[in-house]
């Protein structure tokens, strides 16, 4: 009877320790920080670049409509003296038809702006949680965080993975470049 204790408890501390050691991995905490990763990545910084051109043009844009508004009233101002009543209040109606129209026209253009800079960092976030979620799979952590989320008041810097998931954001960022390099010259 002593005999099969003792094998019982063999084998459960065995099995446990086997157990132990498949989840040992299992029960690690990880975290990351996505906006560093966004900011800081190869692809991040030229999408970055690339939304940076297209903010300027929008301000060139915004400054030619001010422009344009601005001659005008000069232009109203200096014909104030010469101009009848009734054309006074012609060229006023058509400063006021151009400042809405402008008005309207650079709102529009700032919400698809808006729209066009949410999406492509949408895009770019979705690519790079791929590419960290495999890592998280290869590694076999137990559990990911990402800093920025609401509730995660801190975090231990032994636990961040960060510099590890961006070099593999940067690294899958190369091989996507280099495939697309190699269709073109194939084309």
């Amino acid at each position: 009877m002593k005999k099969i204790l003792n094998l019982s408890l063999v084998f459960s501390l065995l099995a446990s320790g086997l157990f132990a050691a498949d989840t040992a991995n299992k029960e690690t905490l990880v975290s990351v920080d996505s906006l560093r990763i966004l900011q800081e990545s190869k692809e991040g910084k030229v999408l970055s670049a690339k939304l940076q051109k297209d903010i300027e043009g929008f301000q060139t844009e915004v400054k030619n409509a001010q422009t344009k508004v601005v001659d005008l009233q000069a232009d109203i101002q200096k014909q104030s003296k010469v101009l009848s009543k009734d054309a006074l209040m012609e060229k006023g109606e058509e400063l006021n038809k151009l400042k809405k129209r402008a008005e309207r026209d650079l709102a529009d253009k700032e919400e698809a702006l808006k729209i066009k800079v949410q999406r492509e960092q949408m895009t770019l976030r979705e690519k790079q949680l791929r590419v960290t979620k495999q890592v998280f799979d290869s590694k076999d952590w137990g559990m990911m965080i990402d800093v920025n989320t609401p509730g995660v008041i801190c975090s231990n810097k032994a636990i961040d993975k960060t510099s590890e998931i961006l070099k593999a954001v940067d690294l899958a960022y190369e091989k996507d470049t280099t495939n697309k390099t190699k269709t073109i010259k194939a084309a």
